[in-house]
């Protein structure tokens, strides 16, 4: 049951993740009136996060191959927990920017070190299954962090709510640093390695530039696009162009997450059916990966042209179950390029797809203030971006994406740790 563990306390830790991203949108509105921002200094302030969130996804990926994924892990928690409670000391928007940025600084290896740690404990026809799990993890942090620092906000202040999340961080470390474990048994790191030493001669350089690396990431970056969209925009979206309360704001997003875990699980542990069955990752984490970005892509287009509230919720549901199932599926396709730095390549895809986040912030604020006094043709014209990004390369990701299979691993089909 030790994976369980596991599992379950990195679950919790993406749970926090995802709220202290997601803790910036919900109070954007009385950020902005405190600090009397405009739209574009704020799609400044939600792609700041960004800025070296892909910098730092690589080099503390490749770091946690070196120190330990436990060990990784644990000091992220504990700088996620002093940055936030760092927000009590914020009076401006200078500093709302720096604490936004050395946010990301320390959440940029997150995602890279959990599929890192979790790669140690379950095979290949359950990682996809793990990391749907991991991913909950943030659909859940919005179902059940956005009712909690919504209130929060309103009754404390949001800075009691960026001080609520620190808090939260560092009691997950004192847990992490008792439960934790950083591999379930000597010998299966023992096999890793020496079927990795024959990979290791391969440049990595050569890697990068396969085809499969590139459109993996490309396809990673258009879901990224949508997500950060979600977790910048979409508070303020229903909140000024769809006139939702504070509070209906805050159910709706739980309904979203809601929606979005049962679509993101079911396709997860499809995919791990059609892995064990056919041993092919292309046949299995391609196929279904492309079909559903696509399939994301053409619900994203119909939000422009329907007007039903609940309608476009359950299909922002979707849409977002959709989007977050690439950032199980491509780490693992890339991870088979070179398994011997599994930290290293989740660093790189998540870094170079979290760029979207950078981009899209900005853009998407641009897009919106050029609209003028229109919100909701500024929103409309902002949604046709991501529908054209997730369209063109979720089919070029399903087209040109061919991982190599079984490279040279012979790993057990049991599940370790069980």
């Amino acid at each position: 049951m030790n994976r369980w563990k596991i599992l379950a306390c990195i679950f919790v830790l993406g749970i926090i993740n995802f709220a202290d991203k997601s803790v910036a949108g919900f109070s954007a509105v009385p950020i902005m009136k405190e600090f009397r921002l405009s739209y574009e200094q704020w799609g400044i302030v939600g792609s700041s996060f960004f800025w070296f969130f892909s910098i730092a996804g690589m080099v503390g990926g490749a770091l946690s191959d070196r120190i330990g994924t436990k060990k990784m892990l644990a000091m992220l928690a504990v700088f996620w927990s002093i940055v936030q409670f760092s927000a009590f000391f914020i009076t401006g928007f200078p500093l709302l920017i720096l604490s936004r940025v050395m946010l990301g600084i320390g959440e940029g290896p997150f995602y890279a070190t959990a599929v890192n740690h979790l790669s140690k404990w379950f095979s290949k026809d359950s990682q996809s299954f793990a990391l749907s799990i991991l991913n909950l993890g943030n659909t859940i942090g919005a179902l059940v962090s956005a009712p909690i620092l919504v209130a929060i906000i309103s009754s404390s202040g949001w800075r009691m709510a960026y001080g609520s999340l620190g808090m939260l961080s560092m009691i997950w470390f004192i847990c992490w640093v008792w439960f934790g474990r950083e591999k379930p048994n000597v010998q299966l790191e023992k096999q890793e390695l020496r079927s990795d030493s024959l990979v290791s001669k391969i440049q990595v350089m050569s890697i990068l530039r396969k085809p499969t690396f590139i459109f993996s990431c490309l396809a990673s970056f258009s879901a990224y696009w949508m997500t950060s969209f979600s977790i910048v925009w979409l508070p303020s979206f229903l909140v000024q162009a769809k006139h939702f309360t504070q509070s209906q704001m805050s159910y709706a997003i739980a309904f979203i997450g809601i929606l979005g875990i049962i679509v993101n699980i079911i396709i997860s542990r499809f995919v791990d059916q059609l892995y064990k069955k056919n041993q092919s990752y292309r046949r299995s984490h391609v196929f279904v990966g492309g079909l559903s970005l696509i399939i994301a892509g053409i619900l994203t287009y119909l939000l422009t042209i329907i007007s039903s509230t609940v309608i476009i919720i359950a299909m922002f549901s979707i849409i977002q179950g959709l989007c977050i199932l690439m950032f199980g599926l491509s780490p693992q396709i890339v991870n088979s390029l070179l398994p011997s730095k599994k930290g290293f390549m989740s660093g790189l895809i998540v870094g170079i797809s979290s760029l979207a986040g950078t981009i899209g912030s900005i853009i998407t604020g641009k897009v919106i203030q050029s609209a003028g006094t229109n919100i909701n043709l500024g929103y409309n014209h902002s949604i046709l971006l991501a529908t054209c990004l997730m369209l063109i390369f979720g089919v070029a990701f399903f087209i040109f994406v061919r991982p190599k299979e079984n490279l040279n691993v012979n790993e057990s089909k049991h599940q370790v740790g069980a």
